[in-house]
């Protein structure tokens, strides 16, 4: 964690109060309410929606993926866990501090939520749809081989969220403050390191977390980017 801290220090030394984000609330509170529902009510029908289908054969997964098969490594879970948690708080804890602005800390907060809940939704859809096996449910674990958990690899949640969230937190800072480069690599480092550690562990395999990366990355560029303000927009925001 300690690649995160440079980030959110940022957020803290360099920004000012200023709305870049414009939100509708007749189309944003649907849009979120929505993909909130599309997030939970899947999981809470899983027994109806997931049907398990293994043991299985190894010998059906791709050479590139296969290597995950086997793998365990609870630290590594705990890790990924923790880091995804921290991903979700930290940049609107900091972003909150450095604003200090209630209006404009709303509208970032409104977005960065927005952001995690569309990506969420399609991280959920594609799991639900594809029902591909965990290497760990190849592995015939007994804890996952006839429940619905065993059959979400694909893909990577927590992938997806880390690339989300610090894709989002990189976005306001662009917006705000121009292109700077390294809160990218800061998103790329902790994303991947969430990446390996989920592969580590058995919990997807190294196709999983790819698009999870992907996905999550393009969730935080697309979310905010809608919702730019327009010069028209910060003009009346301006005027007395």
């Amino acid at each position: 964690m300690p690649i995160l801290l440079p980030l959110l220090l940022s957020l803290v030394q360099t920004q000012r109060p200023g709305s870049i984000y414009q939100v509708t609330p007749k189309i944003d509170i649907p849009v979120t309410i929505t993909a909130a529902l599309a997030v939970t009510l899947p999981y809470v029908f899983a027994d109806h929606l997931i049907t398990p289908r293994c043991p299985c054969n190894p010998a059906e997964v791709n050479s590139f993926d296969r290597g995950a098969i086997g793998n365990q490594n609870d630290f590594a879970r705990q890790l990924s866990d923790l880091t995804a948690g921290m991903v979700t708080i930290l940049p609107l804890a900091f972003d909150a501090f450095a604003v200090r602005d209630q209006n404009v800390f709303r509208e970032d907060a409104a977005i960065f939520a927005q952001t995690l809940l569309v990506n969420g939704a399609l991280a959920t859809a594609a799991k639900f749809i594809v029902q591909r096996p965990l290497p760990r449910t190849y592995a015939g674990d007994p804890n996952l081989i006839n429940k619905p958990g065993g059959y979400r690899s694909f893909y990577s949640g927590h992938t997806s969220l880390t690339f989300a969230a610090l894709s989002a937190a990189a976005m306001t800072m662009r917006l705000r403050h121009g292109e700077k480069y390294w809160p990218w690599l800061v998103a790329l480092g902790v994303g991947s390191s969430v990446a390996f550690e989920r592969v580590a562990d058995g919990r997807h395999f190294p196709s999983d977390v790819i698009v999870g990366a992907v996905m999550g990355t393009a969730s935080g560029i697309v979310v905010p980017m809608l919702h730019v303000r327009s010069r028209r927009s910060e003009a009346s925001l301006k005027a007395p």
